[in-house]
């Protein structure tokens, strides 16, 4: 049989052909190439994609598809454990940044820190701010004998009681004798206005502390604008005008930095914050502040039906001090013979809840009124066997 001629038109394919399989990857030799190795014991790895078990496909891997791209996915997940790439918890993360800290160069981190050991004068006596009122006499020295003689100096302190019972009146006649005595104070009012020049006959709040001040201190009006009034300041913080919480932060902040202020009235705390829900919070970040810059304040509140200060018991929790103003009802004629009153009348009663600092008074205390400045004070008839204690 005559050979067939190939002719140049069907050599062309061939040549072709074999050229194009020159140019293949040497990572890709033919199928037959491979090792053929039991199926149950070749490497997952080096299986050829040809002869795997669609049942040992990677999950979520459709068949079919770009072989090589296949592989790089298999690879990934064998390499993080078949699940993906590892989940860390949250709340590990800060803490896997190594074991040995990092030095960037910021003591911050490192002044967050205190070693007792290395402090000096690390035991204090606890000294006192003289307010010539009631609650000079609700804290008591170290061995309890004595009265404190005013209010814990460096402390927030919380006078909370119904309205009328002279809680004002007594934190005016204070401010004046704080302000006499050298100090800078500052009056911050949330509650009305301080000063009106409109002639509206109203007896404001500047006025009432002007005659205030004048009975507590026995000066007269020139002698008062140069010895007191002149290391007074009052700041307006009235929610109705706009203010917020965080208005009255940047304000008093400056305010006891700039001049340096050591005792600070605030009148009242529960309306700073108008929805007088975060009177607690309010009242820690104010004292944590306190403390760093050694200010003493007065926080004036207001108490509820349920007789407890707005803010509750987390207030009492956080404040460094508690007073507390109620009512007493005479119940019997043995009571009201006590303390000095007629049966089932009430009469106005003030007690020290806690102090951090201090002992406390452990009775209540009847409350009476200067008769010149209005600020309240021990009422005559205090009974006998709960005598104040005298002063050191």
């Amino acid at each position: 049989m005559a050979k067939k001629k190939t002719t140049k038109k069907q050599a062309a394919p061939a040549a072709e052909m074999q050229a194009e399989m020159q140019m293949q990857p040497a990572m890709q030799p033919p199928m037959m190439a491979q090792p053929q190795m039991p199926m149950g014991q070749m490497p997952m790895g080096q299986m050829p994609m040809g002869q795997m078990p669609m049942g040992q496909m990677p999950m979520g891997m459709p068949p079919g598809g770009n072989p090589m791209m296949q592989m790089m996915q298999m690879m990934m997940m064998m390499g993080s454990g078949g699940a993906g790439p590892a989940m860390m918890d949250p709340a590990a993360m800060p803490f896997q940044g190594g074991s040995e800290a990092m030095d960037d160069g910021d003591a911050g981190l490192d002044e967050d820190f205190i070693r007792p050991a290395l402090l000096k004068h690390r035991i204090k006596k606890q000294e006192a701010v003289p307010l010539g009122s009631v609650l000079d006499v609700l804290c008591l020295t170290e061995d309890a004998q004595h009265s404190l003689g005013g209010v814990p100096k460096g402390c927030t302190i919380a006078l909370a009681g119904p309205p009328g019972k002279g809680k004002t009146r007594s934190a005016l006649a204070g401010l004046a004798r704080v302000a006499l005595s050298g100090e800078k104070v500052a009056m911050v009012v949330a509650e009305e206005g301080f000063y009106s020049d409109k002639g509206c006959g109203r007896d404001d709040l500047c006025s009432r502390m002007v005659k205030i001040g004048m009975a507590a201190t026995g000066l007269n009006e020139s002698q008062l604008e140069k010895q007191v009034l002149s290391n007074m300041f009052v700041l307006e913080s009235q929610y109705h005008k706009g203010q917020t919480w965080d208005d009255f932060v940047g304000k008093y902040r400056y305010l006891v930095e700039q001049e340096e202020i050591s005792f600070v009235v605030i009148d009242s705390l529960n309306m700073l914050d108008p929805t007088k829900n975060r009177t607690a919070d309010n009242l820690s970040a104010l004292k944590t502040y306190n403390h760093e810059m050694g200010t003493t304040c007065l926080c004036i509140g207001q108490i509820r039906d349920t007789g407890l200060p707005v803010g509750g018991e987390a207030l009492q929790h956080t404040a460094d001090v508690v007073f507390l103003i109620e009512e007493m009802s005479l119940g019997s004629k043995e009571i009201a013979e006590q303390w000095g009153g007629k049966y089932r009348d009430k009469i106005d009663i003030i007690r020290s809840i806690k102090s951090v600092t201090t002992p406390t008074f452990p009775h209540p205390i009847r409350i009476g009124r200067d008769d010149a400045t209005g600020a309240m004070s021990v009422h005559e008839s205090q009974p006998e066997e709960y005598a104040v204690l005298p002063l050191e």
